[in-house]
């Protein structure tokens, strides 16, 4: 699939709405074979849907069809891959692809990075989720939106939590960029950075220019 601002990357959980009729075939194709696809970015450079050249190959954990064809499900992300050239477009489109193994890294380093990471997504935290919405004058409506605000802080705090009980820096790393970075070529940087090191550094720096820009408004 070629989507729009979508990124998939390992042992994260993708939500998806199938609707297209190309995506409804692949998917009843996909449930009788290894359960597996890529997602992939389209990218903005090109006309028509041309994807990225890496993106994220998922295992559908869970499908369900509704009464109108449609399905939902959930992608459980794998591996990272790059799309080597398209081998067919039609019904949809199929690519050859490799995947993306991490390189060996300098483990200290590693650490450091990690740490530097994790301080600046503590800082994130602690300044509390930004709903991103000015405070309505109604006051039902004002109400609700502090309600909301409310309900993202302690969502917030346990994303927190979670960060703090992970070891491994690839897990961490992938998750503060799902989770943490809104920009979609962002993320697409660091989906295509297999080595852990450059991904850390990369993630550090894309959190630092966040923080300065929020710093600013």
């Amino acid at each position: 699939m070629i989507l729009p601002e979508t990124t998939l990357f390992p042992g994260m959980s993708l939500p998806l709405r199938i609707f297209e009729p190309r995506y409804r075939r692949m998917l009843a194709d996909v449930l009788e074979g290894g359960r597996m696809f890529a997602v992939a970015l389209r990218n903005p450079k090109h006309q028509g849907e041309t994807p990225m050249s890496i993106g994220g190959l998922g295992l559908v954990s869970a499908a369900a069809q509704q009464p109108d064809g449609t399905s939902l499900l959930t992608l459980l992300g794998l591996a990272r891959v790059e799309f080597l050239g398209s081998v067919r477009l039609k019904p949809y489109r199929v690519e050859a692809v490799r995947a993306l193994a991490s390189l060996p890294v300098d483990e200290p380093q590693v650490d450091v990075l990690a740490r530097k990471v994790r301080a600046l997504v503590r800082k994130r935290i602690k300044a509390g989720f930004d709903l991103g919405m000015p405070m309505p004058g109604d006051p039902a409506k004002a109400k609700q939106l502090q309600d909301m605000q409310v309900m993202a802080n302690a969502s917030f705090q346990q994303f927190g939590k979670h960060i703090a009980q992970i070891k491994s820096p690839e897990q961490l790393a992938d998750l503060v960029a799902s989770t943490l970075i809104s920009d979609p070529l962002a993320r697409q940087i660091l989906l295509a950075t297999p080595q852990i090191e450059e991904r850390l550094k990369r993630l550090h720096q894309i959190l630092l220019v966040t923080e300065f820009r929020a710093g600013e408004s």
